[in-house]
């Protein structure tokens, strides 16, 4: 399970959706609820009754759940605004593997099991290890190295697509 930390690291704004998705999926601690609440309190930003009784609740999932559903609003598009959420999430996540795994078999299974753990998303196909190249290459033409190499150039490739879609800040 994944921080805080991932978003703040490339610079993305979350919002309930997201840490309501992470949290419920299993994919963020709950303790990220807290950690909103505190940065929205420290940027005086103004907090809902029910954003504050987060600030000190984050042992129990099922609560901080229920009390994140009870925040004014939240429910309107819910539908839409939860699968931005996911993908925004999986973004952050796929960025922090990237940055911080350097051993690429690692990587890659890392980014093998974001790509089941998120419904085999469609978009994230040109780099998963066990998928079929695409296009020109052929991996039988080079070696495993070689074949990792490209497949990390096609992250990086989608990984620069999302920083300018959500205007992140990335260093490769």
């Amino acid at each position: 399970m994944y921080g805080i930390d991932i978003f703040e690291n490339i610079n993305m704004p979350i919002d309930w959706y997201m840490v309501y998705w992470g949290i419920k999926n299993g994919v963020l601690r709950v303790d990220v609820a807290q950690d909103y609440v505190c940065r929205k309190i420290e940027q005086d930003e103004t907090v809902s009754d029910e954003e504050s009784e987060l600030s000190w609740k984050s042992e129990d999932r099922i609560s901080v759940l229920e009390t994140i559903e009870k925040i004014p609003n939240f429910f309107n598009d819910i539908e839409n605004n939860i699968e931005k959420a996911k993908e925004k999430v999986r973004i952050a996540i796929i960025i922090f593997v990237r940055q911080t795994e350097k051993d690429s078999t690692k990587l890659f299974e890392q980014i093998d099991m974001i790509y089941a753990d998120f419904d085999y998303p469609e978009d994230m196909e040109k780099f998963i290890s066990y998928m079929p190249m695409s296009g020109e290459y052929n991996p039988k033409e080079h070696s495993v190295e070689g074949n990792r190499e490209y497949l990390q150039s096609q992250l990086d490739a989608y990984i620069s697509v999302q920083v300018k879609k959500f205007q992140l800040q990335w260093k490769n």
